[in-house]
């Protein structure tokens, strides 16, 4: 357990300086969030072969990236990441997390190890399957259409402005500058 809390105290507050220099809100700043993280992967422990694992990589003393992952029958699905912002950075200790995490899911036997939705260009340099996620709304009232509409616009106008590298450069300097951050000097792909 206390294994886990430290882990995941590094994690969350990777994530919060991240999410702070980007301009967004942290998903993960809420008690409950955290608490139920904690618990999450706590209950975990007590399974012979754990449904949700931690990994961390630790250089000098100090915790560099953190992982949090899940099993799924023969697949492990990497569902969070993080890597400290300090002057260790630069050397990619998230990359070298990610090729241990890939290695111990080999020597495990898993068949698959999966980085989740989402579309990063460090997850096209690992992989060479890309699954297709569809979402399907079926409105059953006048309510739900009028919502499903909304909901629909919301993923095309978040979709052409991710799909759109200009735009989604732009949006990306906007939401930092009204953080108060400045521009990158090289244009990043996080989202």
């Amino acid at each position: 357990r206390k294994e886990v809390d430290r882990l995941l105290d590094a994690f969350f507050d990777m994530k919060q300086a991240r999410f702070a220099k980007m301009g967004i809100a942290n998903v993960f700043g809420d008690e409950g969030v955290r608490a139920f993280f904690r618990a999450l992967f706590a209950d975990a422990l007590a399974e012979q072969e754990p449904s949700f694992l931690l990994h961390g990589l630790e250089v000098a003393g100090k915790l560099r990236a953190v992982t949090g992952s899940s099993r799924s029958g023969k697949r492990l699905i990497c569902e969070f990441g993080a890597i400290a912002e300090d002057d260790l950075a630069f050397t990619s200790p998230g990359d070298f997390l990610f090729f241990d995490n890939i290695q111990e899911a080999c020597e495990q036997g898993f068949d698959l190890y999966d980085f989740s939705v989402g579309d990063e260009p460090y997850k096209r340099l690992w992989c060479d399957i890309e699954v297709q996620h569809f979402e399907v709304l079926m409105p059953l009232t006048l309510k739900g259409r009028v919502l499903a509409t909304g909901l629909r616009q919301g993923a095309r106008a978040k979709a052409f402005i991710k799909n759109n590298p200009t735009v989604w450069t732009l949006t990306k300097s906007l939401r930092r500058k009204a953080a108060g951050q400045a521009a990158p000097i090289v244009a990043e792909d996080d989202a």
